[in-house]
């Protein structure tokens, strides 16, 4: 009687873990199958039904095996991805670079005020943002942009490649140019240099000259727009820039016109040099660019004449003639 009143109790507990044990083979097969395995023992060794925890047992061991090769193949599907991922990560550097060199071709910046005596709008802007990028290039200082600022003011982005000497002497010649305006010529060299100056110096070459005309020995010394000679100028222009009152572009013809008093000088002017021999019976037109034209002056002229030529850029010559008649200045400072 004793020993039969615990076996009940003992077949309960198997049977009560046995339920656990398969409801933990489905919730968390890993415990359901040791639970299951647990229970399957005690109940043979009390000698209750098995069915039950040997299912929890199975149960819990393919549910185990099916969740062991889910998380294997979500693991290597999600690691493939993050590796598939680093392509597009490396690619980013990779065109990082491109964007690099496109930024470290650009070198050292300038901030460039313009001033006029006349007009100073959007047109005279345009211009000096034409001629100064023809200047920079010109001189093999490149300017890679110029944008203008909210004060009005113009700033030049350099090539990388532009020495901080070079872009001193570009900023020197565009502040203080050594001449501007309508000039006598005195004498003509060759492009190579070495012609005697009087006082035992000899003038640069033109290479030299790359930055526009230069004062020596108390005259203007510049090369002509070919670069294929050297002016020597009177040492003060007997017309100023600002002489010029309208500048019209027609086809490949510029027009210039003086203004009134300026146009009575400019005819007694061209009389005069007419009637001399070469190079006095030249005129210079010059600008911080260098020798706009030196034509050889035939007879007398009116204060209306034309510029033209085979190779000539009429808007890039129409910019510069029209910051020479608006009397406009550049003044400078590093950014």
């Amino acid at each position: 009687m004793t020993s039969s009143s615990h076996v009940p109790a003992r077949e309960t507990r198997s049977s009560t873990l046995s339920i656990v044990a398969l409801a933990l083979a489905f919730a968390l097969p890993v415990i359901g199958f040791i639970l299951g395995l647990v229970a399957r023992a005690k109940s043979r060794a009390s000698g209750s039904p098995t069915a039950l925890a040997t299912a929890a047992a199975v149960i819990g061991a393919i549910l185990s095996a099916v969740w062991t090769v889910v998380f294997i193949l979500l693991f290597g599907f999600g690691g493939g991805l993050f590796v598939q991922s680093q392509p597009s990560s490396s690619a980013s550097p990779q065109s990082q670079p491109e964007s690099s060199q496109t930024e470290s071709g650009d070198g050292d910046a300038l901030v460039v005020r313009v001033t006029a005596e006349r007009v100073l709008d959007s047109e005279t802007l345009d211009a000096a943002r034409t001629a100064l990028t023809f200047y920079g290039d010109s001189t093999g200082v490149e300017v890679t942009e110029v944008v203008e600022t909210d004060a009005g003011d113009l700033t030049l982005t350099f090539d990388s490649a532009a020495t901080g000497a070079d872009i001193d002497a570009f900023e020197q010649a565009i502040s203080v140019p050594a001449a501007e305006g309508f000039y006598s010529v005195t004498a003509v060299h060759p492009a190579t240099g070495g012609a005697d100056l009087g006082d035992g110096s000899t003038t640069p070459p033109c290479e030299a000259l790359r930055f526009g005309p230069q004062s020596v020995e108390g005259s203007v010394l510049a090369c002509d727009e070919t670069m294929q000679a050297q002016l020597l100028l009177a040492p003060a222009a007997r017309l100023v820039g600002n002489a010029i009152a309208d500048v019209e572009v027609s086809g490949d013809v510029v027009v210039v016109t003086l203004s009134e008093p300026a146009a009575e000088e400019f005819v007694e002017w061209t009389r005069e040099a007419s009637a001399e021999t070469a190079p006095a019976n030249q005129i210079a037109l010059v600008d911080f660019i260098g020798v706009i034209t030196a034509p050889t002056v035939a007879g007398e002229l009116t204060g209306e004449f034309q510029i033209s030529g085979p190779t000539l850029d009429a808007e890039l010559l129409a910019a510069r003639l029209l910051l020479l008649s608006r009397g406009v200045s550049f003044s400078t400072r590093a950014e």
